[in-house]
This record gives structure tokens, C-alpha cells and sequence, in this order.
């Protein structure tokens, strides 16, 4: 990618290739065709996953976005997009020494805080903040004719 656009107007960029009433399997094919890589979605089952509710892996011939297997739906589509949201933006997804260790600790990759003044939460970093709103901004998309009952889903 030429240039990094914010994550709305690369949604709608996205989207624009898109078949009308796009299911999640028709977001990964696209953003496969956009970072020029294949890419899919892998569902592992094992052990914990601790604090780590997905990750995708980068390869040279494809990319695989990996989610634990029992996921709800929509936590396992919000975790999905989250991922192909980092793809998009072109992050490597090399982590610091000092971030995994602090992984290992039982910390988590990305750092969340609530903001006592407006409520809402706050992300550690550019590259966190752009998957996050990306994945909100195509969720919204999938989820267009979606029931309120959806909701439970998320807990």
C-alpha cells in the first residue's frame, strides 16, 4: 500500500470491492486481494489461549489469522476483523522484547485503559487503535441487518 488511509476511509475502500450484503469470508478474500497476499482464517483448538484472543501470522505466501475454536460468533468475527484490520494498515507484527515478555507474564499485547473522563477506552497505539476501529467500522457493515439480540453474543 502507497499510502496508510484512516481506518474509515479504508473501509469504505474495502467495501467498494465487495459483493452487496458481504459475508465475513468476502472481507478476508478482499483484504487478501488488497495486501496482495492470500489470506484465511484458521480456528485452533488446544490449550488456554490466556490473554490472547487471536493473531494472525504473516508468511510469505499467505497470511492466516488464527482464532481459538470455541469463540462466540461475533467475538470470533469482531477478533477476525481486529487482525485483518493490522494487515491492512501494513503493521509487520514484530513484537518488542519488552512486549513479550510482558506477554509471557500473563500481560496482554495490547494495553486498554478506560478514560475516567469520557468513559470510553483508550488504546496504547496507533496500530491497536486502527484494527480496533477498523473491525468496528466492518462490523457495522456485516451486521446491517442484524437483530439487537446479536448483542448478547458480545457477553
Amino acid at each position: 500500500m502507497a499510502e496508510r488511509l484512516g481506518a474509515p476511509d479504508a473501509v469504505r475502500a474495502l467495501v467498494a470491492t465487495l459483493p452487496p450484503a458481504p459475508r465475513l469470508s468476502d472481507v478476508v478474500t478482499g483484504v487478501g486481494r488488497t495486501v496482495g497476499k492470500p489470506t484465511r482464517v484458521v480456528d485452533v483448538d488446544g490449550p488456554s489461549w490466556g490473554p490472547l484472543t487471536a493473531l494472525v501470522s504473516q508468511f510469505e505466501h499467505e497470511n492466516l489469522v488464527l482464532v481459538p475454536a470455541g469463540s462466540p460468533p461475533l467475538y470470533r468475527m469482531h477478533c477476525v476483523l481486529h487482525e485483518l484490520g493490522h494487515l491492512v494498515h501494513g503493521d509487520v507484527g514484530t513484537p518488542s522484547p519488552s512486549s513479550i515478555a510482558e506477554f509471557a507474564a500473563g500481560g496482554h499485547v495490547c494495553r486498554r485503559a478506560l478514560d475516567g473522563d469520557t468513559g470510553l477506552v483508550s488504546i496504547s497505539d496507533d496500530d491497536e487503535h486502527f484494527a480496533e476501529r477498523f473491525a468496528y467500522e466492518l462490523a457495522t457493515v456485516l451486521l446491517a441487518g442484524a437483530s439487537a439480540a446479536d448483542e448478547r453474543a458480545y457477553g
